[in-house]
């Protein structure tokens, strides 16, 4: 049974087994209370939410994989990934819980928007099943999107090309904010995200369009221009106030990397990411990183080493304020630091009007900001300082450099998309680690093994499309670099 079929069976995890038996004559009586046929939008919205944000940012997929690659975390034990060896069955499992879980239950949500005509459930349903697919998309390429979620009636769904995914994503976003009304009916408690404040909604939806639009920049300008300039005229994120995260309200419902901690916790903080903060004399670093404990000194394990020469003590860990003091740390999903690192950019390239300089700088303000209150979160006369030194100053000559090496920065523990900004941008311009296997860090996802058994057609053609693409060293369409 492949992951489509699985996914039609699985609609809401738990809610399921209802009316066992069909005498007509014994309907009272065979009818289960407690099993209901029908899931209202209000429960599979928190579900899809949860789900598909435990799938990007939990220490699995992150710790092991999206956040090894752009050389942000390490692996200190058992550096499978690090040396470019990936688990088959990992990647089955990563592909299985967007597809059998959040993706259904989103699209769920979208079908009973239509049905009731509830404009808001419509809205934000394509909002965050486009959120979904934009990670799934970037981790994989060509993947089922038109033919995914629709009737039993199709198991094995074709495979779109990723041009035509990231078409459709900016047109649902569209489309979803674009019906979304603060006077219609919300979620209730089921808005786990931003509480039925459907401005946050839209909000939230252009800055995704951002997010989108210039991930095309380099495959597609012409296009990525257009989608960003009216994304950006629509209204993206004007403080942190309207940042998309998740809060975790405590057990069962805990921050994946505090979980992650309470059992392995044997990750760190690449040397990269730690000499690039000290060189830099970046307050985020006593944020990021703990000291080691051996010595109380910053030190990042290298990418992509193999051989350990010393014991975990000796190296940084990633900082407390996702391990051991996380058990509530919001997850954020996207930031109001990226948008304006993102408009800076676009400023840079012509696209809108503005001061590349002034966003820049306003961008790594907001990400210092938005940890106020954590402890080691940078103080006021830290950011300050950190601004008024000549190799953070803007510099128009090497401003597109200076604006992704904080996007780098800005984007620690932020699910895939660091992994996604390096591939596009290729900056930092980084070195594979000494017992790497690859002929490259790895660039994309390989395909699960049971696509490759049951849905081999459609698979095969999107390979073959996409120039025998599928191993862990061929890029994406839209990574260029």
């Amino acid at each position: 049974m492949d992951s489509y079929s699985i996914a039609k069976r699985a609609l809401v995890a738990g809610l399921v087994l209802a009316l066992a038996a069909c005498d007509d004559s014994l309907t009272d009586i065979n009818t289960n209370p407690n099993a209901p046929t029908d899931v209202g939008a209000e429960f599979l919205l928190p579900q899809s939410i949860r789900g598909a944000v435990e799938a990007t940012f939990g220490a699995g997929q992150m710790l092991s994989h999206t956040a090894i690659w752009p050389q942000q975390a390490v692996q200190l034990q058992y550096p499978d990934e690090e040396e470019g060896s990936v688990r088959a069955s990992r990647m089955q499992s990563y592909w299985n819980n967007f597809y059998v879980g959040p993706l259904m239950d989103v699209q769920r949500v979208i079908e009973k928007g239509v049905a009731d005509s509830n404009a808001n459930y419509e809205g934000v349903g394509r909002i965050w099943k486009s959120y979904i697919f934009h990670i799934v998309t970037d981790l994989w390429g060509d993947v089922p999107y038109s033919e995914a979620l629709i009737g039993d009636s199709i198991t094995t769904p074709v495979y779109d090309a990723q041009k035509d995914i990231y078409t459709g994503m900016i047109a649902d976003l569209t489309t979803g904010a674009g019906k979304l009304s603060s006077a219609a009916t919300g979620f209730g408690s089921g808005d786990i995200l931003y509480g039925n404040d459907m401005v946050k909604w839209g909000r939230f939806a252009n800055s995704l369009r951002m997010r989108l639009a210039m991930r095309m920049s380099e495959v597609d300008p012409t296009a990525a221009k257009a989608a960003f300039i009216a994304a950006y005229s629509a209204g993206p994120f004007t403080s942190n106030a309207h940042n998309a995260k998740l809060a975790w309200p405590g057990s069962p419902y805990e921050n994946p990397l505090y979980e992650n901690w309470t059992g392995r916790d044997d990750h760190g903080v690449s040397a990269t990411m730690i000499d690039t903060l000290t060189s830099l004399s970046d307050p985020r670093r006593e944020l990021y990183a703990e000291p080691a404990t051996q010595d109380a000194a910053y030190r990042g394990q290298p990418s992509g080493k193999i051989t350990q020469e010393f014991s975990l003590a000796y190296y940084s860990r990633i900082g407390n304020y996702w391990r051991k003091d996380g058990k509530s740390t919001p997850t954020v999903i996207m930031s109001y630091s990226e948008v304006l690192l993102l408009a800076a950019e676009a400023a840079k390239l012509g696209w809108i009007t503005g001061d590349a300089g002034a966003l820049y700088t306003a961008g790594i303000q907001a990400s210092m900001e938005q940890y106020a209150g954590a402890t080691n979160a940078p103080t006021a006369a830290e950011i300050t300082a950190y601004l008024a030194q000549s190799a953070i100053t803007y510099n128009a000559t090497n401003g597109l450099d200076q604006i992704h090496l904080q996007q780098w920065i800005g984007l620690f523990m932020g699910g895939s998309e660091a992994w996604s900004n390096v591939r596009r941008t290729d900056s930092p311009n980084l070195v594979g680690g000494p017992d790497l296997t690859l002929s490259r860090i790895p660039v994309r996802f390989s395909y699960p093994a049971l696509e490759e058994s049951l849905n081999a057609t459609n698979l095969d053609a999107a390979i073959s499309r996409q120039g025998g693409g599928k191993a862990l060293i061929d890029r994406v369409w839209w990574d260029v670099n």
